[in-house]
């Protein structure tokens, strides 16, 4: 999947740059052509109104002309009256330009003689009509400097597609690194959703088999296999909400509505509603709230993440342990605590813990009901308050989830 994408974004690249670059060097190509033709036909025509076609006696020659430039003079029945002095060519063979050139109706184009190129300008002498100046010139050093321009060109043209497939494919790779990422924990998010309702789903259909199977037996009396249907629709509703959360974050639809109000309340209310459950396992639980402290956010979202991680310490502390949940106000930000001094996470697992589906003990997890997305949604929970959280553990010592949050001051009008 992933080669197919980079080498159609690499290819593509690179048509896309070779197009550009096709582009830029042929009307560098066009423009040198151009320029060249321009200057050689303005030359010819210098050479046309030279004044030395008045052909006085006073008059002297001009300066050398250039070899590849010469011009020849014909009268009206086309005899041959003058050459330029740089003419190297044998009569015949200035005959036969002159037959050639005269065949051509035009007064400025090319005529081509035994493989040689000619350019050609015709110009009538202002003191005698009957004469016909013909100024020709030799294309062949120009077409060996294009034909040069060209090589240029072309190799120019090879290297940079192949710079460019090569660069692109650099490219490529760098940019399907986070496709590829986001990829994979997509899937791996799909099979671990999957996984997870498996095995309440395979509850649920097991306890309806047990329940149908006694049609004449009564409620009362099946009332076991109900409640076990129950508590894994319960434990299937939460896991769809929270993937239903995860997935509204994923996608930005996640819409948090902020306003004031009392954390340390908040706080205190958690607390209380965990207390009668470290109660029952003989955890003690004790807390260090800082008093009035307003905090700009969402009060459910807050809320919730305090559960998580009392949740989170309630099931990993063992009987006569401690918990201890703590909020302070320090300078612009409110940092609140949440340590047990339970089983802990190893070292190696501790960059990990906030992945989703991710248990440092599938095992344990699933006899106490976690789904393994409790701390990837508190973090989320956190980025969206624009805060940090993280973890101190050291296993079988127990672990402090430490959390801080930026303070918005209000504004008085």
């Amino acid at each position: 999947m992933f080669n197919g994408l980079r080498l159609k974004l690499t290819l593509t690249n690179t048509i896309v740059t070779g197009l550009i670059f096709l582009f830029l060097l042929s009307g560098v190509y066009i423009v040198m052509q151009h320029s060249i033709s321009n200057q050689s036909e303005k030359m010819m025509r210098a050479i046309a109104s030279n004044d030395r076609f008045r052909y006085s006696p006073f008059i002297t020659r001009a300066r050398p002309l250039d070899p590849n430039y010469f011009f020849v003079v014909v009268d009206s029945v086309g005899n041959i009256v003058d050459t330029s002095p740089n003419l190297t060519n044998s009569h015949e063979e200035i005959y036969a330009l002159v037959d050639k050139t005269m065949e051509v109706g035009q007064d400025f184009s090319y005529i081509k003689i035994d493989g040689v190129s000619f350019r050609f300008l015709k110009s009538y002498s202002n003191f005698r009509n009957d004469l016909l100046k013909i100024v020709f010139y030799n294309t062949q050093p120009e077409s060996q400097m294009l034909k040069k321009l060209l090589t240029v060109i072309v190799t120019i043209g090879i290297i940079t597609v192949l710079i460019t497939f090569l660069a692109s494919l650099f490219m490529a790779n760098r940019a399907l690194i986070p496709v590829r990422q986001s990829w994979e924990r997509q899937r791996d998010f799909v099979a671990d959703a999957s996984h997870e309702l498996r095995t309440p789903l395979a509850v649920v259909q097991t306890n309806l088999e047990l329940v149908m199977s006694n049609k004449e037996d009564t409620v009362e009396n099946q009332l076991h296999w109900l409640e076990n249907i129950k508590a894994e629709n319960a434990r299937m509703t939460k896991l769809v909400n929270d993937l239903l959360f995860i997935a509204r974050s994923d996608a930005g639809e996640s819409q948090v509505e902020k306003a004031y109000f009392p954390l340390d309340i908040i706080c205190k209310e958690t607390i209380i509603s965990f207390k009668l459950l470290c109660d029952g396992n003989n955890v003690n639980i004790i807390d260090d709230i800082e008093h009035d402290v307003n905090f700009y956010g969402n009060e459910t979202r807050i809320k919730q993440l305090i559960t998580i991680l009392l949740d989170n310490a309630v099931k990993y502390t063992p009987s006569g342990g401690q918990i201890k949940v703590s909020l302070k106000q320090i300078d612009t930000n409110v940092e609140i605590n949440v340590s047990d001094t339970g089983l802990g996470i190893p070292k190696e697992h501790l960059n990990k813990i906030f992945e989703r589906f991710y248990r440092v003990d599938s095992s344990r997890s699933s006899t106490s009901g976690g789904t393994g997305l409790g701390l990837s949604i508190a973090k989320i929970i956190v980025n969206e308050h624009h805060g940090h959280i993280s973890v101190n553990s050291v296993s079988g010592q127990g672990s402090c989830f430490h959390i801080t949050l930026p303070l918005k001051k209000k504004t008085h009008h």
